[in-house]
This record gives C-alpha cells, structure tokens and sequence, in this order.
C-alpha cells in the first residue's frame, strides 16, 4: 500500500513539475522574441533604417508635420517604462514629451500633467499632432495614457510593457474607446 500510495504523489508531482516546466519553456520563448525585437529595433535604428510598419503606413497630411514625422520615426522602438528617448525607448508620456521637445516645446512627464497642460478639444476637433488622453488604463492617477493623434481615428503610442511604440485606432477600438477621457492641443 506504502508503495501505490507513493506512486500516486510521485505521478501527481511529476504531473505539476511538467506543468511547470512547461510554463517557463514559454515565458522563456516569450522573453527571448522580445529580447529579439527589441535588438533588432535598435539595431536598425543604429543603421538608420526605417521600421516596416512605417514603410506600409501612409502619411497624412498633418497639421503638424514635424510631431506627426517624428512619432512615425519611432514607431517600433519597444516599450520601456519612464523611458522618454531613442536611447532608452519610451513609455506613452515619454514619447510624447521627447517628439514635442525636438520642436521646442517642453511638456510636463505624465499623461495626467500633459493633459492638464494642454487645451481640450471635441473629437471633431482633432488634427494630426494634437494628443488624446486615456483614463483608468491602470490604477493611479486619473488620466493614465497618451498617444499622439496622426489622423483617420488613430494615434502613435506606446501602449504597454512587451510591446512596441505603434499605430492603433482609438474611437473604432472597444478599449481604447471605452478609457478615452479626451483630446487636448498643445499650446505653443
């Protein structure tokens, strides 16, 4: 009986080591593809190429050139939390405070600070280089994201830890349209 019983643990242990082993096998290939993603970004920022999103991508005809160019120039940079340059990659803030700074306008760090330094506008309003703001995207502050607006709905942003600065819509997204708190227009 001694025996069945310890058979039965060793089956279930096993059982559990294999689920767990499996578990880091695929954290670990997760890690490594963004280990990778993020190396090749840099990588091809350091050789001056451009991220084959941008290549696919139409350029609208933005109010504001230069904002709209460079959030495009930094599309696939990965997503880094306080970052806020090509040298350490961004985060949604820091993104936006360093396009703005390359044009001579200094902006406040946070989502919640750009916001509240910037005039409101209605959706209608709109044009590509103003900023849409998001809200309770994570516990803290009120207004908790920022992307730069580029045209047609969508915006530039760097959306969250694991992924990359890019293009997603905003009004036609159920979660981004859900957290939308409001657009703002830098004042210069």
């Amino acid at each position: 009986m001694k025996a069945a019983v310890v058979a039965v643990l060793l089956e279930d242990l096993g059982r559990e080591a294999l689920k767990v082993g499996f578990g880091l096998v695929g954290t670990l290939v997760i890690a490594l593809a963004f280990v990778v993603a993020s190396l090749t970004t840099l990588l091809s920022a350091a050789l001056g190429a451009t991220p084959a999103v941008q290549q696919t991508q139409a350029l609208p005809a933005p109010a504001d050139d230069a904002v709209v160019q460079l959030a495009y120039a930094q599309l696939g940079m990965p997503y880094v939390w306080g970052g806020a340059s090509p040298a350490t990659s961004f985060d949604c803030s820091g993104l936006v405070q360093w396009v703005y700074r390359q044009v001579g306008v200094t902006l406040p760090r946070t989502a919640q600070q750009q916001y509240n330094a910037t005039a409101r506008l209605a959706p209608s309003d709109l044009k590509p280089g103003d900023l849409v703001f998001f809200e309770h995207t994570y516990p803290g502050e009120r207004i908790t994201h920022v992307g730069i607006y580029i045209g047609g709905g969508r915006m530039i942003n760097a959306p969250t830890t694991g992924d990359v600065v890019r293009i997603m819509p905003i009004f036609s997204d159920p979660y981004w349209n859900a957290h939308y708190a409001g657009a703002g227009r830098v004042r210069r």
